[in-house]
């Protein structure tokens, strides 16, 4: 068995937290998704929440997060015991204007924190400040070349190259800081579809070279849920391939510092009919999303859709406003067979079949 931090199952790390929420009461959340920024230089042509094609929710919430709310907020998490914040999108976090700031507070009030960033901007005081404080930093790379990468990501020019570079600046800059002690989870994300499967191998050697621990490989699942979106992806046809692909890197390269992680479950969705395993969404309450227009939304992939708004911290306190949540939420009223595929999908069965329905067997070891 492999450990990663992508695994559903670090959730019975968090036993009594969830077992509250199941008994009904007030709980805040574990860890909490903050987009810093709607607004991204990049352009993919799968994202959940809007391309310049679909003029989706980012185009229509085309904004940074408020400052200086953005760091009283940080305060009040930190207050309330959320344990982790990962600075994610939304659209790219580090066109906030003030981001290198806000990575800084987040250190000092000694709040974990990872940063999920397209790559470019990750250079200068940002990168120091990602080497002396973030637990991870996960660049979304998609590609094994920079033609694949610009078609990807929806770019006029080569970055492939220089995001790699920066990587491996990274590491050196984390080198310097730590003395040569290296602390930093530094990898990338494949989201895989027939336009780059082809080239898994490729952006784990070169991830590889540059110091990073990881390539995290899953498939793309269609956006055309939404209204707005996007019907390519990875097709059944290619799912056995990329999956080879995976397996190959992983037989290749993967040693005590590199791990090629292939989300293989997600896979399984690609090839068959699919039905999520499990009657409710149970997860709000414990990993929430507040979007870059200081809205709390109840999943990541629902940011944007009306129903999923459960409240706004742009002014009140997120205790107050977190209460109110908890008073009205109600995951019955989610109709989990409109909602797409999704990285929650793992946390539900897991609550629904270890913690509700015993299926583990917590007693005996």
């Amino acid at each position: 068995m492999e450990v990663s931090p992508f695994l559903p199952y670090k959730l019975l790390l968090h036993r009594p937290k969830v077992e509250a929420m199941l008994r009904g009461e007030l709980v805040y959340p574990i860890s909490v998704e903050l987009d810093l920024s709607n607004k991204c230089p990049h352009d993919c042509q799968w994202c959940s929440f809007g391309t310049s094609a679909s003029q989706g929710y980012r185009q229509q919430t085309w904004v940074t997060f408020p400052s200086p709310r953005i760091f009283s907020l940080l305060d009040e998490l930190k207050t309330v015991g959320v344990e982790s914040v990962t600075f994610t999108g939304g659209g790219e976090p580090l066109v906030h204007p003030e981001a290198y700031e806000i990575l800084s507070h987040a250190t000092k009030i000694g709040l974990q924190w990872g940063l999920v960033t397209n790559g470019l901007l990750l250079r200068g005081a940002v990168a120091a400040a990602v080497a002396r404080g973030a637990t991870f930093v996960r660049v979304s790379l998609d590609a094994g070349s920079d033609a694949t990468h610009m078609v990807t990501h929806g770019i006029r020019h080569p970055q492939y190259q220089a995001i790699l570079r920066q990587l491996g600046d990274l590491r050196n800059i984390e080198a310097s800081i730590r003395d040569g002690m290296p602390r930093l989870a530094m990898g990338a994300s494949f989201c895989v579809m027939d336009a780059n499967w082809k080239e898994i191998r490729q952006a784990a050697i070169d991830l590889k070279a540059n110091g990073a621990n990881y390539l995290e490989v899953r498939p793309v699942f269609p956006t055309d849920w939404r209204g707005d979106g996007w019907t390519g992806g990875l097709s059944p046809a290619n799912a056995e391939a990329a999956l080879h692909e995976v397996e190959s890197a992983r037989a290749q390269l993967n040693d005590s510092s590199f791990k090629v992680i292939g989300m293989t479950q997600r896979f399984d969705t690609i090839t068959g009919p699919y039905t999520k395993p499990y009657s409710s969404c149970h997860i709000g309450p414990l990993m929430t999303v507040i979007g870059a227009d200081a809205r709390i939304w109840w999943c990541c992939v629902q940011r944007g859709q009306k129903f999923f708004e459960m409240g706004d911290v742009s002014v009140r306190s997120f205790r107050e406003v977190w209460a109110e949540i908890h008073a009205i939420a109600d995951p019955k009223k989610i109709d989990i067979a409109k909602c797409p595929r999704c990285r929650y999908d793992g946390f539900n069965q897991l609550i629904e079949q270890a913690f509700v329905d015993d299926g583990m067997h917590r007693s005996f070891v």
